[in-house]
């Protein structure tokens, strides 16, 4: 507040006290309005202040959206990439048991005997389908708890995301373990 806007403003202030009936004025009422005045800012800003500060919050505002359309890109990019991984991880294990099942049936003709190891060999494969089925549709369950606005839900979701990811890697292993169980039957069959 600038010395004229001040003196102004306690001018007024009296002339309307003297208005009311009022001679005199308690010196405690006007030390009072004083540190009032005292604790207000000192000065009004100028314009160069103004638009300074106008471009700082501009400023302010275009990190915030360059910042926010940054995560959301990287969150748009860890989807797609989650889903990719599960298209994968069903195209290996699916693939996998959809052959090994045709080799199944042209074994069957032939040595009717050695079906059932190549069985077992199956049921992993099934496993990783599995597993990875159960992940894609954990995957809306997760989404859904953690646009919740309650602090447990969100929580439910991490530990959803959680068992995604390990299930998700649980199919990648049983695809391992079931190409590796049926590599050592072939060798067998020598």
């Amino acid at each position: 507040m600038s010395v004229k806007s001040f003196a102004t403003e306690l001018k007024k202030i009296v002339e309307d006290a003297r208005e009311k009936g009022t001679t005199e004025i308690k010196v405690d009422n006007l030390i009072a309005y004083l540190d009032e005045v005292l604790a207000s800012p000192e000065q009004e800003p100028t314009e160069f202040q103004l638009e300074q500060y106008r471009a700082q919050l501009q400023s302010n505002l275009e990190h915030y959206r360059a910042t926010e359309n940054n995560r959301l890109e990287m969150f748009r990019s860890v989807i797609m990439s989650g889903q990719e991984a599960i298209k994968s991880s069903f195209l290996l294990n699916g693939g996998a048991s959809v052959a090994l099942l045709a080799f199944i049936g042209h074994l069957a003709q032939f040595r009717v005997g050695l079906v059932s190891g190549f069985a077992v060999s199956l049921l992993w494969f099934a496993l990783g389908v599995l597993a990875i089925a159960v992940v894609s549709g954990a995957v809306y369950l997760t989404q859904w708890l953690y646009a919740s606005e309650h602090g447990a839900a969100r929580k439910a979701g991490f530990w959803m995301n959680l068992l995604c990811i390990a299930l998700g890697i649980a199919s990648y292993a049983l695809f391992v373990v079931g190409l590796l169980d049926v590599y050592g039957r072939f060798r067998g069959l020598s």
